[in-house]
């Protein structure tokens, strides 16, 4: 990576802190997050987890401890989770287990955050989007041509629930990696210099990670991608649900959720289900002159193959 890329890559960046300024920051321990730590070295720091051997909490500890000046740790109990995961069902009308796990972090982070007082906070939200971090993204790494025309399908389709959560919470929530300048900044970036080698494995992000690795460190920059949900050790909760349902009610659940036009595919997504339909009718019920997502019968309002209200992907509307 040439010095020119990375001093203008830093710079965009910086001018995108200043333009969406705070000085609180949910901090996971991740590269994106870890990056705005270095730059705007935030008064307020926190990481999510549920238990204490979350594996966000040490990195995010690390980074903390050389750029924070107060990090707090918001360990999340069982009864505490539960009752997100009933807020993120209602506000985001759905049962998608990966969008209840990862929102469920974001929602504990914002909200814990809120009750201290503070009004505003920064977030690493976009960074995987804009330069490639996603670990499906890897089976187009050898073609830079099919990789950019699948990160444009992501571009048109992303979404992110720390919008929605911090309006539903009463916090103002900055996401530098989204701001429209600097985001047209990325995407004009060369394809080619999203995706490199390190230590013989093609890594995406790989601008983002050789410019910043002076300030990081190998270990955060170089660290594996987890998804949200499984940085916070929310992923866990899947086992305490599935302990939850004894077998012959899991059966003779799924097929009244089959009769409402719904196919259920475990336990966890039934105990979702279920506390959707203590606030909505079924999905089918739903008026609407769009298709319909094959496996949930609701309503297909979005761009892409992936359903939001049950998480089937890729599904073929109908």
């Amino acid at each position: 990576m040439v010095e020119n890329d990375c001093n203008r890559l830093k710079s965009e960046l910086c001018k995108s802190i200043e333009r969406n300024n705070a000085d609180s920051l949910l901090l996971s321990g991740g590269l994106d997050s870890s990056i705005l730590a270095s730059i705007m070295n935030p008064t307020y720091s926190w990481t999510i987890g549920f238990g204490r051997d979350s594996p966000d909490l040490s990195f995010a500890r690390r980074v903390a401890t050389k750029y924070s000046k107060k990090h707090t740790e918001i360990i999340l109990t069982d009864l505490e989770l539960l009752t997100i995961i009933n807020k993120i069902i209602y506000l985001f009308k759905t049962f998608d287990p990966i969008e209840i796990r990862n929102s469920s972090v974001m929602y504990a982070g914002l909200s814990k955050v809120r009750e201290e007082g503070i009004s505003t906070i920064m977030t690493g939200d976009g960074g995987d989007e804009l330069f490639a971090g996603y670990n499906y993204l890897k089976r187009y790494f050898s073609n830079m041509q099919v990789l950019k025309a699948q990160l444009q399908r992501l571009w048109d389709t992303m979404h992110f629930s720390s919008s929605l959560i911090g309006s539903e919470v009463g916090i103002d929530v900055k996401t530098p990696f989204l701001d429209k300048k600097f985001m047209y900044y990325c995407k004009n970036i060369d394809i080619d210099k999203m995706v490199g080698k390190h230590v013989n494995e093609l890594w995406g992000k790989f601008v983002l990670r050789k410019c910043f690795e002076q300030e990081l460190g190998a270990e955060i920059v170089w660290r594996t991608k987890l998804a949200q949900e499984e940085g916070a050790g929310i992923i866990n909760i899947r086992n305490l649900l599935m302990e939850r349902l004894d077998d012959s009610s899991y059966k003779e659940d799924i097929t009244k959720a089959l009769s409402e036009g719904v196919i259920i595919k475990d336990k966890e997504q039934l105990y979702y289900y279920k506390i959707f339909r203590t606030y909505f009718s079924p999905p089918k019920n739903e008026e609407c002159s769009s298709a319909r997502c094959p496996k949930c019968s609701c309503c297909f309002k979005w761009k892409g193959r992936f359903c939001r209200t049950c998480g089937a992907f890729p599904v073929t509307p109908h």
